[in-house]
């Protein structure tokens, strides 16, 4: 399961720092601040976030994010949850 969540944060973290590159080369052509929003990049792949549910305020909410940060936020998350720990090792000489 930790392989599973640390597989899918990497996939997520390379989509946001491809669309965080193109941010950044689109920002410096242009010489403004410019982000894809979501509904813009699901846009540009086939997808509509909007037809997903109509007239729902949320995915609305949602479509206005950021891709780059977004997908940067998420798969940090699942590196997290694919983090097992620290393991101490046992004493053996140890006597309870």
């Amino acid at each position: 399961m930790y392989l599973l969540f640390r597989a899918i944060g990497l996939v997520v973290l390379a989509v946001g720092i491809v669309y965080a590159v193109g941010d950044i080369a689109r920002s410096l052509a242009d010489e403004t601040t410019e982000l894809v929003t979501i509904d813009q990049a699901l846009t540009a792949m086939g997808f509509a976030l909007s037809d997903a549910a109509p007239g729902s305020s949320t995915l609305a909410v949602v479509g206005t994010w950021s891709m780059a940060i977004t997908c940067g936020a998420i798969g940090l998350l699942f590196l997290l949850l694919g983090h097992r720990g620290r393991r101490r090792p046992r004493d053996i000489r140890r006597i309870p």
